[in-house]
């Protein structure tokens, strides 16, 4: 039985949508659009008589991966998305491997000079934030705001701290089965600078670490140069990351094929 690709089209960055709608019509593969209402846990009207995989909000894809009602429906693993579960597995091969698991409120309560600065990113691949960097004082206030207002990130959130590092660039590559299918350059020293293309080295250094483990059969590894070496900045579920300017239409077709062959 052929795989339909059911892709939400709202609350979604319109242009990736796009390009993975054109990427499954050009590929020949089946697909379809559906919409969920915003904050809830509904899940999309989409046949399981055949075998589906999604791509959406985080939100949505973690409903739509807790119902377990689809196959695959959604690549994901609780546990080993955590970065406590990939700092373990690859080591000192993650930017910031030091990194210290807290919440933003324990953050917030300790005594640092206010103009101290701190990388902080969700400890969970939640998208509850983009990962920044902050000082102190910044961090205080913004925990106050997170108190007093209503508001789906909370101060208990769990987060991962860590010194920032300077970053030459980064970047985002899609892994099937150990094996890098499309990639693309998106940031250089901080700033967004997107261009198709990864470098065999990167390609070599992504592919080695999912040789010794890997979260989920397909996922997405963020890769940065600092210092000279590279390093894993994060990793993400497949079905919520953009695409930036990877080859969507060979996404399609290796996951397609990846999924078909199960």
């Amino acid at each position: 039985m052929n795989l339909v690709w059911a892709i939400q089209s709202n609350l979604v960055n319109s242009a990736d949508v796009e390009k993975l709608t054109r990427a499954c019509q050009a590929t020949g593969v089946a697909s379809t659009l559906f919409q969920t209402i915003p904050f809830s846990d509904q899940l999309p009207e989409v046949a399981t008589d055949r075998p589906a995989l999604f791509y959406g909000s985080t939100g949505c894809m973690a409903a739509i991966h807790r119902s377990k009602r689809w196959d695959p429906g959604v690549f994901f693993d609780e546990q080993n998305f955590r970065f406590s579960g990939w700092k373990k597995a690859w080591g000192d091969a993650i930017l910031n491997a030091e990194s210290e698991v807290t919440t933003i409120e324990q953050l917030s309560q300790r005594a640092y000079p206010p103009e101290r600065t701190f990388f902080l990113r969700p400890c969970d691949d939640s998208k509850a934030f983009a990962g920044e960097v902050m000082n102190f004082y910044e961090i205080q206030v913004w925990c106050r705001s997170l108190q007093e207002e209503e508001c789906q990130l909370k101060p208990d959130c769990p987060i991962v701290v860590a010194e920032p590092v300077g970053i030459a660039d980064e970047w985002r590559l899609f892994v099937i089965d150990g094996r890098v299918s499309t990639g693309s350059h998106y940031r250089s020293h901080h700033r967004l600078d997107v261009f198709p293309g990864v470098p065999d080295e990167v390609v070599d250094f992504a592919q080695g670490l999912a040789a010794l483990w890997r979260p989920s059969p397909v996922f997405v590894m963020d890769v940065a140069r600092s210092g000279g070496t590279l390093y894993v900045i994060e990793i993400n579920c497949f079905n919520s990351s953009g695409f930036y300017a990877s080859d969507v239409g060979r996404l399609v077709a290796d996951v397609t094929r990846f999924v078909e062959a199960r």
